[in-house]
Order: C-alpha cells, then sequence, then structure tokens
C-alpha cells in the first residue's frame, strides 16, 4: 500500500470514473493542454506519494507541452509517475504494439481475402467523442488523429467485406480491423492497478451482434488474480479462463507497461484471443461490483475481517498457545 496520496491529472474524467472507486485518497487536479510544470507542482498535496496522468484522449504525448519535464520534477519530488510511458491509446498503436510483443493482431490490410468480413473503427477510442471537443488547432498541436469522414462520433462501427472497401483506406482518422466473431458472444474486460488484475467475463444477450458491449451483457464473472507476472507463456489455468487469454493480457501489461488501465478482448472460433481496446482513463459508472472493487483497492474481504474479529475475541483465559493457534 502507498503511503501517501494520489494526485490525478484529469482532463474530461473524474466523476464516476474507476480511479475514484478504486483509489479513496485521489485527489484530482485539473489539467489543461498549456499547463507549466510549476503550476501543477504548487497544486500538489504534501502528502503525495503517486501522481496519475488521467486524460481522455487517445493521443497525450504533448499533453501538457512540458510533459517530460514535468515527469523529471516529480521524480526528484520522489513522486512516482503512473503509466509514464503510455500516451497513445489509438486503434493503430494498440495494434502494433500487439505485433511488436508477438500477440495476436486484428490489423487488416488492402490485401487479403476479399470476403473477409472487417469492421471499420476511429482511430480514437469511443468514436473520436472526446477529441471532438477540442478545437482544430488544439488537435494538431496535440498530434490528435483527424476526424474520419465515416465515424462521426458514432459507436455503431460499420462491418463490410474487404471487397466492399475502396476510399475508406485512404481515411486518416479510420482503421480496418479484422472482425473478430465467437460463435457463443463471449468477450473480455481487463483491469488492472498496482500490479492486482481482474479479467471479467461477459456473455451478451444477443450472440449473434457483431459488436458487443459490456452494458447490454447478460452475465458477468470476475477472476482476480494479486500478480499475474507468471501468466506469461503459461500452458495451463487453474480457473475457468483459458491460459492464452491470461498470458496474452499480462503480456500486453507488462510490454507496455501498464500501471493502471483496461483492456477488451475478444475471442475467436479457435481459442485465439485478441486485444482491441487500450483505456488508460476506465468508466466506472454508479458503483458496483462490491468484491471486485474491495479487491482492487486492496480491502480485506468480509471473511478476513470476521475471521480477525473473531481471533482477537478469544477470551484471555486461554493458553497463548491456544491464542496463537
Amino acid at each position: 500500500m502507498n503511503k501517501g496520496r494520489l494526485a490525478v491529472y484529469e482532463w474530461n474524467a473524474w466523476e464516476l470514473f474507476a480511479i475514484c472507486e478504486w483509489r479513496l485518497d485521489a485527489y484530482r487536479i485539473k489539467a489543461h493542454p498549456d499547463d507549466e510544470v510549476q503550476d501543477v507542482l504548487a497544486r500538489l498535496r504534501p502528502d503525495t506519494s503517486d501522481f496519475l496522468v488521467h486524460l481522455n484522449l487517445s493521443r497525450q504525448a504533448l499533453f501538457p507541452r512540458q510533459r517530460s519535464e514535468l515527469f523529471e520534477a516529480l521524480e526528484k519530488k520522489g513522486i512516482r509517475t503512473w503509466n509514464a510511458n503510455v500516451n497513445d491509446m489509438t486503434k493503430r498503436f494498440v495494434q502494433s504494439e500487439c505485433q511488436r510483443l508477438g500477440l495476436p493482431t486484428t490489423a487488416a490490410t488492402r490485401d487479403g481475402d476479399p470476403e473477409e468480413k472487417l469492421i471499420l473503427k476511429s482511430d480514437c477510442n469511443h468514436g473520436g467523442r472526446n477529441e471532438r471537443r477540442l478545437d482544430l488547432e488544439t488537435r494538431r498541436r496535440l498530434g490528435l488523429p483527424p476526424e474520419s469522414a465515416v465515424i462521426d462520433g458514432s459507436l455503431d462501427y460499420p462491418v463490410m467485406k474487404r471487397s466492399e472497401l475502396t476510399d475508406q483506406w485512404d481515411d486518416p482518422g479510420l482503421v480496418a480491423e479484422r472482425l473478430i466473431e465467437n460463435s457463443q458472444g463471449v468477450y473480455y474486460r481487463a483491469y488492472a492497478i498496482e500490479g492486482r488484475l481482474v479479467i471479467s467475463r461477459f456473455v451478451p444477450p444477443n450472440p449473434e451482434h457483431p459488436i458487443q458491449r459490456i452494458e447490454g451483457a447478460k452475465a458477468r464473472r470476475n477472476f482476480l488474480y494479486e500478480d499475474y507476472t507468471s501468466f506469461v507463456g503459461a500452458s495451463e489455468s487453474d480457473d475457468a479462463l483459458p491460459a492464452r487469454l491470461k498470458s496474452v493480457v499480462a503480456s500486453f501489461l507488462i510490454g507496455i507497461p501498464l500501471d493502471f488501465g483496461a483492456l477488451d478482448v475478444v475471442e475467436d472460433n479457435e481459442g485465439n484471443f485478441y486485444i482491441i481496446d487500450l483505456n488508460i482513463t476506465p468508466y466506472w459508472g454508479v458503483p458496483g461490483q462490491p468484491k471486485m472493487t474491495r479487491f482492487l483497492r486492496q480491502e480485506p474481504s468480509l471473511r478476513e475481517k470476521l475471521s480477525k474479529r473473531i481471533v482477537g475475541w478469544i477470551p484471555s483465559c486461554c493458553s497463548k498457545d491456544k491464542r496463537e493457534i
């Protein structure tokens, strides 16, 4: 557990976001692209031990302008920066990282089976809705992908055969990916914070729909892990999740590396797993999943609390040996 508080350098990602639920000691520093290093440092509380960049943008290496200088100044103060090397969540980046790490990728090319189904997405997360909050000049200065002529902020991504695509290949704000289909429609989301990992398995109400979303999930089961580093390359699993799934998730988390965030993962009918989204500002919504939340907060479970109370209740008349049992 950290001794100090977590400063959350935040832009458009505060109320009902996961960090507020999982780190109750977190406090907010409102972010602006033109922030100066000293301005940010002046807003730190004296008991700060950690600093999280929590900007709801798909690319943020230039936010603020002096980002590297800010991280250096924090390090000199003995403050650890979370996700210091993670500044790109675009679809192109995620798939290029999968390729770099030797993981399965959904990246699609012009050449290939003309009948293969492809899904067209904004290069930015969530249809590029947050990027649209910024004016064109700021978008360009931050190096954000341009708006797509096909995706206008909608999350209803088109699915087309490769043979049907024409000018879409030349849209710089658009990404074509292979559509990964699963006859059961099962999909996963992995949540990571400070080395702890939860993988949630979702079952949709309509498995035949090509695009599944957590909001419409029919069933959810959470798997909790205190240390996922041993999953890389493992061939066997000690629970109901496939070892290959856990290996892909752990390989990506370690390879980035990611201190806090979420991954969306899909499975094909051959048991291959594909990371399709990286989110370092995961939304949580109305509080729920109490067991999972307690785990990610590193709080003791109800059973552990009761166990401690029972041990502490043992009468003083009992022998020392019995009290230690």
